[in-house]
Formats: C-alpha cells, structure tokens, sequence
C-alpha cells in the first residue's frame, strides 16, 4: 500500500511489523508504480464511443453474474451510512424537493427497517 502512496513514509519504532518488515523494499515498488503510470500516461486516450462499447461488451458477457438483489443492497448499506447528509441534500434540493424525494427515501429505510424485523423475527422462530 505505502509503495503506491506519493507521501513519504515516516517508519517509527511503533509502526506496524508488516511496514517494518518491507520497508528496504517500498522504494523499489514506489519507482515500479511511478513507471507503470507514466506508461499509462503516454497512451492515447480511449474515445467515450470506445469506452462505452468495452464496458456493455463487458456487461453482456457477464450479464449472468449480475445479481439486482445483491447490488440493490449495497447501494441500500451505503445510502444508510450517509442518511443524514443525503436527506439534507435532498431537503435543500429544489428539483428533489419537487418530486418528494426526501419523504421517497425516508419510506424506504422504513420499509427496510420493517423488512430487517421481520427477517430477525423469522430467524428466532425457526430456531425453536
């Protein structure tokens, strides 16, 4: 990690044993990243046609490993995280304010909040 950092890595006798351990090998690793960027650095720009032609090829060939639910809860997990300052967001936002969106999200963690009793409740049943 430290090898791909740009700051300077200050080691004390506190730092971790795993910094310690690599520590005579970061800057080799640091000149190996700082090559490997300035490659990719002279290559021409890929066009946004290019681009978004790799990517749906990309999404067909594993259009089968997709899973909504899976992503769906994520996006959920994150949007949690950040309730408070997405709502805000949404609060000071007119055009979101117009489509109630503040009150559409805030149903939403209701209904996963409801959602993640009743999956509690069910697993205590089973158990019994």
């Amino acid at each position: 990690m430290d090898s791909c950092s740009t700051s300077e890595n200050k080691l004390t006798k506190d730092s971790p044993v795993s910094k310690l351990l690599y520590a005579k090998d970061i800057p080799q690793y640091k000149k190996l990243v700082t090559e490997y960027y300035s490659e990719i650095k002279k290559e021409a720009a890929v066009s946004d046609q290019d681009m978004n032609a790799m990517l749906a090829e990309e999404s067909r060939v594993h259009v089968s490993e997709f899973n909504a639910d899976v992503a769906l809860m994520e996006l959920y997990k994150y949007a949690e995280k950040y309730s408070e300052q997405i709502l805000n967001a949404l609060r000071e936002d007119e055009f979101a304010r117009k489509h109630k969106l503040p009150m559409k999200l805030e149903q939403v963690y209701n209904t996963m909040a409801e959602a993640e009793v009743v999956t509690v409740m069910n697993h205590r049943n089973s158990r019994y």
